[in-house]
């Protein structure tokens, strides 16, 4: 699901009224003229960069990492994020009003830093609305794609019988996306992580969630195709590339170049499994 889709119109007001009350609160000692022009070119930059950024914190982060690199990883592309939209921001006033630009430069590091804050701020938001998506959507999906529950009549009927389907290898997963249902593949599927009280389902197309155990979902899929190489992470073997070192532990490289570390005490079974 696309955040900004979803609610483009609001975020699209949202970001020229902090654009105005920016650019007024900043370029106090300026003309009207110039904070409104100013206003505008930073609600243009401050609305396409954060989708750019949006995207970046969702995708770009490597699978395998660990919290006190996450933390950083978000630091750098916020900061840097800060610094190329101040930079754009002080070459259009430079440009476009060359004899007010000595009373601009004194406020470039307050700009900088309530920038670098304002993306911030918009970063938890959007994780607190994405979040909240997710549940939604995988409320959604549990509604329509779990199967009835069964009576105590109905179970004492088909005995073991049911015990014994109930952990045969499905070879198709079914997940909603929007207001469509999607059928996964198990054999497209690169890895599914543990995401809360979900497991998020990766493929070349993307990702789905699923309410539903990671214990469940490894007792379901095929074992001679799908290994549990981490407590959060079941990887389709087929899909690894290669086995490298990660400092004193070991990752797998999947076919997409994704990377996922493998825990200490998995890694012999990961072994036998690929006939190391």
């Amino acid at each position: 699901m696309n955040l900004f889709n979803k609610h483009l119109k609001s975020y699209i007001t949202a970001s020229l009224t902090v654009a105005v009350i920016y650019a007024f609160v900043v370029g106090f000692n300026l003309p009207m003229a110039i904070c409104f022009a100013d206003g505008a070119s930073f609600g243009i930059l401050f609305f396409s960069t954060n989708i750019v950024l949006w995207n970046i914190l969702r995708f770009a982060k490597p699978a395998g990492y660990q919290p006190t690199f996450h933390c950083i990883f978000i630091f750098v592309v916020l900061f840097a994020t800060s610094a190329i939209v101040t930079g754009i921001e002080t070459l259009v006033i430079y440009l476009s009003f060359p004899s007010f630009f000595n009373a601009f430069v004194p406020t470039i590091p307050l700009r900088a830093f309530i920038t670098l804050l304002l993306f911030f701020i918009g970063y938890f938001l959007f994780e607190i609305i994405a979040n909240n998506l997710k549940k939604q959507d995988a409320g959604c999906q549990k509604m329509s794609t779990d199967p009835p529950l069964s009576t105590d009549a109905d179970n004492s009927l088909s005995g073991s019988t049911s015990n014994v389907s109930a952990k045969e290898p499905i070879d198709r997963i079914t997940v909603r996306s929007g207001q469509k249902i999607k059928i996964i593949p198990v054999d497209s599927i690169l890895y599914i992580k543990a995401d809360g009280d979900y497991v998020s389902i990766r493929t070349a197309e993307g990702s789905w969630l699923k309410e539903q155990t990671m214990k469940y979902t490894e007792d379901r899929l095929p074992i001679s195709d799908f290994a549990r190489i981490h407590r959060s992470y079941i990887v389709n073997i087929r899909r690894i590339s290669r086995i490298e070192r990660y400092g004193e532990k070991r990752q797998v490289v999947l076919s997409n170049n994704e990377k996922i570390i493998i825990s200490a005490a998995r890694y012999h079974t990961l072994k036998q499994i690929l006939g190391i």
